[in-house]
């Protein structure tokens, strides 16, 4: 035991001597059986102590957090560049059995945006598939058809996307390998966002595009990752590699591979000027056996049961290897990001403007795209292009024409013009500028840069909070168009209706001018897709744990499995019952009742209905939404129909709104027993949250497929 004790105080006392505020331990072992292998509180962060770091261009990685005990790592991608990744990955490794912990958030989700928590085994990794050249490409209705060039060596379920297609509409950030008609030629319907948009391509005369490959695990050769690619916060995709072969996804191999998770949304602890506070709204949880892996999550500082989400016996890591955590964060290649930044627009008698940018602007006749930022918002000038329009005509490298506003004569500064990929558009927010009063840089009295930025009106999607981060493109004066060399990324200190106040996410993040006065400018903002995560915890996993003290409500998890054949069961007010025969529910015994599916498509109406009367359960559940605002599913626990607005319903389901023509959508897979209402199940649907709300959908904008028990 002295040696015991003295191996762990040379640990604590070498991390003690690091001066770095960094919390982490290996213990050989301690007096119980929870034995503790890594634990990092994120107080702070040094690249090689504990962290290995690869960082992209434009990427942040820093601890941030200064109210109610919030201490968190952002891993923040830059919205600017498209096919990089930024990793952090443990220098702390683990043979299995191990059980990991990790409370992390995120500050959206963006579609061509992936960031994966994976433990992975150390050693050489598979070697990267090349892209492949497409020789043809085309999609009828929801199906793409790519032809390549040599055989592609793809099987059904590959996570790919397609990048370099002249037709931009085909340049898919995200899919999922549907079928192989054969060695030359394969299909996508799906990929993370769901079923993929309805629209015609045909075979484009320019550049056909390429193929890349979205890397599960990062061609790690064993391990299993959980990865947040989809647009909603309470989708995942889990992933499990064994020796070198395929990664197997969850839910279907040829669809979208989501899972339904706990959300990534973060909480904002403290709402407050100059205060950064963010904490997880999830635990996620990982259990990694030699003969299984199963991932699982519960609320943060909840008292109830853990939710389990997969399990996987089949392809497991290999238990003869070690293991190291690892967060990536991967813009995908065919991200949507900004082309050039808008020097001038001009219009002159007409609704067709020039728009000239800082470099080459790659942009080609009917490309697809957006505008943003462009200083003089009006609507006889120049106000945002949310939606993807098509360039109206190529006048050279640093120009091109498009229909922007009414018809007028007017010139204005600033801003940024994205192609739009795949009909993904971008996190961007209203255009900066009001006459006389747009930007002003200052110093406060303890040496922080500030910046103040005032939009010509309220501030639009997606929400700001203090704490966020955004990056400033194109921000240049209203006199000649010259830059005010204050572009990029800033954090949020206080988030007013029209006006912004922003500092540096940390000391010298980048190089910034004299301060100047009130300056009229134009200029857009993007906000970064940011990873918090607050605290990591990896323990051994003891199969026979014993915990004299209880657990939380119902984590059955933390129990020893016992099977109990007679006598009594004995508790600490003296003896619960007597059991005299314990008989199994198997399958040969009374066959359980098959699944009964349930559909409505929703009326002019809050849709409110009884489904079932007596004990139900939903087994599951997937809806759409084509409505340009979220609705809410809203199950309750009834014997009789709803009174929509007065009951208070069990379970309220948000369906996401549809982006670009693609609807929203959500899907629940509890299980066969899945969510019980003992009373009966009954249904509506609204189009706000409240549990008040009687606010009516439109007819055919939601359709609900659910399937329940009895």
């Amino acid at each position: 035991m002295a040696d015991i004790i003295k191996s762990y105080n040379d640990v604590t006392r070498r991390n003690k001597d690091m001066n770095d505020g960094t919390y982490a331990e290996v213990v050989s072992a301690v007096t119980s059986n929870i034995k503790t292998k890594f634990r990092e509180a994120f107080e702070a962060y040094v690249p090689g102590t504990n962290w290995q770091e690869t960082k992209a261009t434009g990427d942040m990685v820093y601890v941030d957090g200064n109210a109610a005990a919030a201490s968190y790592l952002v891993i923040s991608k830059s919205p600017l560049y498209a096919g990089t990744e930024t990793a952090i990955t443990s220098l702390i490794t683990s043979p299995m059995p191990v059980e990991l912990s990790v409370g992390m958030s995120m500050s959206q989700r963006t579609l061509g945006q992936e960031f994966a928590s994976e433990i992975i085994s150390t050693g050489a990794m598979l070697a990267d598939t090349p892209d492949l050249d497409i020789s043809s490409i085309s999609q009828a209705t929801t199906i793409l058809t790519v032809d390549t060039v040599l055989p592609h060596g793809l099987s059904v379920g590959r996570s790919i996307g397609i990048a370099g297609c002249s037709s931009p509409l085909a340049n898919y950030p995200a899919l999922v390998v549907a079928t192989i008609p054969s060695p030359t030629q394969f299909t996508c319907t799906a990929g993370p966002a769901g079923t993929i948009v309805s629209q015609t391509i045909t075979n484009p005369v320019g550049d056909k595009g390429m193929v890349f490959i979205r890397a599960r695990l990062g061609q790690a050769e064993d391990g299993t990752s959980l990865i947040f690619e989809q647009p909603t916060a309470t989708q995942a995709s889990a992933y499990s590699r064994s020796e070198s072969g395929d990664a197997y996804p969850s839910a279907t191999v040829a669809g979208n591979h989501s899972l339904t998770v706990g959300t990534s949304a973060s909480v904002q602890l403290v709402a407050s000027a100059y205060t950064y506070a963010f904490g997880p709204s999830t635990e996620y949880k990982l259990t990694l056996q030699a003969d299984r892996l199963q991932w699982s999550d519960v609320g943060v500082d909840a008292i109830t049961g853990t939710n389990n989400r997969l399990s996987r016996t089949s392809v497991v890591p290999a238990p003869s290897k070690t293991y190291r955590l690892r967060f990536r964060a991967t813009n995908n290649d065919s991200l949507t990001v900004p082309n050039a930044q808008i020097v001038s627009a001009v219009k002159t008698g007409t609704t067709t403007a020039t728009i000239t940018t800082d470099r080459d602007h790659g942009l080609a006749l009917a490309d697809p795209v957006v505008v943003y930022g462009i200083r003089d918002q009006a609507a006889t000038a120049f106000p945002n292009l949310v939606t993807a329009t098509a360039v109206a005509s190529i006048v050279s490298p640093t120009s091109f024409t498009i229909v922007i506003g009414t018809a007028s004569t007017v010139t204005s500064y600033g801003g940024y013009v994205a192609r739009v990929n795949g009909g993904n558009l971008m996190s961007a927010l209203g255009a900066v500028g009001q006459a006389a009063n747009a930007a002003v840089l200052s110093t406060l009295a303890d040496g922080t840069r500030q910046l103040v930025l005032t939009g010509n009106t309220t501030w639009t999607a997606p929400a700001i909070i203090s704490g966020d981060t955004l990056e400033l493109v194109g921000c240049r004066n209203n006199v000649d168009g010259a830059t005010l060399g204050i572009d990029g990324a800033w954090k949020v200190a206080n988030a007013a209706t029209t006006a912004l106040t922003l500092v540096l996410p940390y000391a010298n993040s980048m190089t910034l001018p004299a301060d100047f006065a009130v300056t009229d400018c134009g200029g857009g903002l993007i906000k970064r897709t940011e990873l918090r995560i607050s605290y990591v915890r990896i323990f051994d996993y003891e199969r026979e744990r014993v915990e004299l003290l209880t657990r939380p409500t119902n984590d059955v998890q933390g129990s020893v499995p016992v099977q109990v054949t007679g006598g009594s069961i004995a508790v600490a007010s003296g003896v619960l019952n007597t059991v005299t025969t314990v008989t199994a529910v198997t399958t040969a015994g009374t066959p359980l009742a098959p699944a009964t599916p349930y559909f409505v498509n929703s009326l002019a109406s809050t849709n409110g209905a009884l489904i079932l009367t007596g004990t139900s359960g939903l087994q599951a559940l997937y809806a759409t939404n084509i409505g340009a605002t979220a609705a809410f599913v809203k199950l309750y626990n009834k014997a009789t129909a709803p009174t929509v607005g007065t009951d208070v319903p069990e379970m309220v389901i948000p369906v996401p709104a549809a982006v670009a023509g693609v609807p929203g959508a959500v899907n629940i897979s509890p299980g066969f027993n899945g969510y019980r209402f003992p009373l009966g199940l009954g249904i509506a649907i609204t189009g706000a949250v409240a549990d008040s709300d009687t606010t009516a959908v439109a007819a055919g904008q939601v359709k609900v497929k659910l399937s329940r028990t009895v």
